[in-house]
């Protein structure tokens, strides 16, 4: 007998041969995929915040800007009232003595003394009442801005309570930080700023809580200090109360065994 294999034995090993395959490869590459899309995903969000904090930052200092140019043109406007008003002081001096007739040689000079006399009195006349309307009218201008301020402020503090009792932040919590914060230092602008906040009373425990980023707020030019509330608003945020989910228990019990429920106040009611 020849001992060269048969065709058909060389054909059965070949298909016994065992296929190997490296799940290990696979593994990774679904891993990394994984880890690729989580790293997107937080991109994005670090892009969207950038963008927000971007826009924020954008429209505080075109908002600031016009203030700016309101301002300049309003301190233009008073210094040229206040040149005019020199002017028109200067132009109406003192007013002459009573002239003399024994002083002045002919008619016409005593008449003319007098006419000048007379002109300087209308002047006076009209250059007070001139200077008595513009100081109650700004009077008036102060008092209105005055006020404007302080329902304004009043209605920011009115939401701003409201907003922390939501919260569950009692009153003298809420005091307590808030006098803490006002040692600070900071602009009326951003105390308005944190009045008008939605988290305003998370901002201001936060705040009261680090004085390193209240100092830090309050030396800040207006343009990185909206960036920078921004970041304290994220860290205050964490100071809500957490809600849970969980439904609650049903108050009415059916179901086999659980019979006739009465309550212990109602004992000898009758049920029907």
């Amino acid at each position: 007998m020849s001992d060269t294999p048969q065709n058909d034995e060389v054909i059965n090993e070949e298909v016994n041969t065992e296929v190997e395959t490296n799940d290990s490869v696979l593994e990774s590459d679904t891993s990394n995929q994984v880890q690729d899309e989580s790293n997107e995903q937080v991109d994005e969000v670090a892009v969207a915040q950038e963008k927000a904090n971007a826009a924020f930052n954008k429209q505080y200092g075109v908002n600031k800007q016009l203030e700016r140019d309101v301002k300049s043109r309003d301190e233009k406007i008073a210094s040229f009232e206040q040149a005019e008003r020199e002017r028109q002081a200067a132009a109406v001096g003192s007013i002459p003595n009573l002239p003399d007739r024994f002083d002045f040689d002919t008619d016409e000079e005593f008449n003319a003394a007098n006419k000048s006399r007379d002109d300087a009195i209308v002047a006076q006349t009209n250059y007070n009442a001139t200077q008595n309307a513009y100081l109650q009218q700004e009077q008036f201008n102060q008092q209105q801005a005055a006020q404007a301020k302080a329902e304004q402020f009043n209605k920011s503090l009115t939401s701003y309570t409201s907003k922390a009792n939501e919260l569950g932040i009692k009153q003298d919590e809420l005091q307590a930080a808030g006098n803490a914060v006002a040692g600070y230092g900071l602009s009326d602008d951003l105390v308005m700023h944190i009045l008008s906040d939605s988290d305003g009373p998370l901002i201001t425990k936060h705040l009261a809580a680090n004085p390193q980023d209240g100092y830090q707020l309050a030396s800040m030019s207006p343009f990185a200090a909206g960036s920078f509330l921004d970041g304290i608003k994220a860290k205050a945020s964490a100071l809500k109360p957490k809600t849970s989910n969980t439904p609650a228990p049903a108050t009415n019990l059916t179901g086999n065994g659980a019979g006739e429920q009465k309550h212990p106040a109602l004992e000898g009611v009758i049920y029907s």
